[in-house]
């Protein structure tokens, strides 16, 4: 939410729900807007975050979703709020595989795969070496780190490509010498990445 009720109010009538938690910025807590808000869902639960920062809002949106999800199914309207906000729970939603709507006013059903999480995209040797990257590294002493944990080396050479392709990491040269680093958008990605995955 941002600092107009109106923009929430929509998916509150066309969405169903059991339980109300409502992202938003420290200042929209402290308006006249969240106030009758309140007064129509007395129950709502809150959770404040910076609606500038990306990476913070994204990461207690997940976790709120984690939480949520405990007693239930989850689905997110990503109405109202920052530019910033709107984009962290719609990330949330495609990282964590739960259902996602935009309303404005007509609910819009964005095109999250539920039940999908972000898990299932990266491979054993792809988490291998976002775990060994925390920086810069040479080409050649990443790949021969991550080949010594049982991966074949051909293996580590396409998982990194892979990387390459999504966007995550970074080839360059400097003279003689191959780095690899992390990109920007690295970042965002990096819980998903460097977690190692739950044997079945």
């Amino acid at each position: 939410m941002g600092f107009d009720e109106r923009h929430v109010l929509p998916s509150l009538r066309l969405l169903p729900y059991d339980r109300l938690v409502l992202v938003a910025g420290r200042e929209t807590i402290r308006s006249a807007a969240f106030r009758r808000l309140r007064a129509l869902e007395p129950a709502l639960r809150t959770v404040r975050v910076d609606p500038f920062d990306l990476m913070s809002a994204l990461e207690s949106i997940r976790e709120t979703i984690r939480s949520a999800a405990t007693d239930g199914s989850v689905r997110i309207s990503a109405s109202g709020g920052t530019k910033i906000l709107t984009n962290a729970a719609i990330l949330a939603a495609f990282q964590e595989g739960v259902e996602a709507w935009y309303c404005d006013p007509d609910p819009v059903r964005l095109p999250v795969l539920q039940g999908v999480v972000l898990d299932a995209v990266f491979s054993p040797a792809e988490r291998a070496i976002a775990r060994a990257l925390h920086g810069p590294s040479p080409h050649d002493r990443l790949v021969s780190a991550v080949a010594s944990q049982g991966f074949a080396r051909r293996t580590v050479l396409g998982a990194l490509q892979s990387l390459v392709g999504k966007g995550l990491v970074e080839i360059g040269r400097d003279g003689s010498l191959v780095w690899v680093r992390p990109s920007p958008r690295f970042a965002l990605f990096r819980d998903h990445l460097r977690q190692v995955p739950k044997k079945g």
